[in-house]
């Protein structure tokens, strides 16, 4: 999306709240029981928790399958016993401080978008999530 400038007494249209309210953190949660989910449109600025006592694997698609925006924030809650594995799909370059992209039960990873097929993954400390609970909303994300 492209960043808008507004002046003063400018109406915001319907489309315009939609796609705001869209782009900050939403209190909605994808629950996900089994041992494998790629990550879908729908997605964009929800929590999606993983709950399974198996290992399991979460895929960060492709732009080409899931074209997300870049800017896009998801947050990763594990609160099942098996580890959570964060992968790439193919072409997907997934960056992060951490060497390992398993999640243990209760760490929580923020997702964020920052090129067509490249993410970066905020994976918080387990069992105290990452201590940032505010979305920063960026102007990308908000119009188009």
């Amino acid at each position: 999306m492209a960043r808008q400038t507004f002046t003063a007494g400018q109406v915001l249209t319907a489309a315009q709240v939609t796609t705001l309210q869209n782009s900050v953190w939403s209190d909605d949660v994808n629950a996900q029981t089994g041992t494998s989910y790629t990550l879908v449109l729908t997605d964009a600025g929800k929590q999606v928790t993983m709950t399974n006592a198996s290992a399991s694997t979460l895929t960060v698609p492709p732009n080409a399958s899931v074209a997300f925006d870049v800017g896009v924030r998801i947050q990763v809650i594990q609160l099942g016993a098996g580890a959570v594995t964060l992968t790439a799909g193919a072409g997907v370059t997934l960056t992060s401080l951490s060497t390992s992209f398993a999640m243990a039960q209760y760490q929580v990873a923020t997702l964020i978008k920052t090129a067509t097929n490249t993410w970066v993954a905020n994976l918080g400390a387990s069992g105290g999530g990452s201590g940032d609970s505010d979305q920063i909303v960026l102007g990308v994300q908000i119009f188009s």
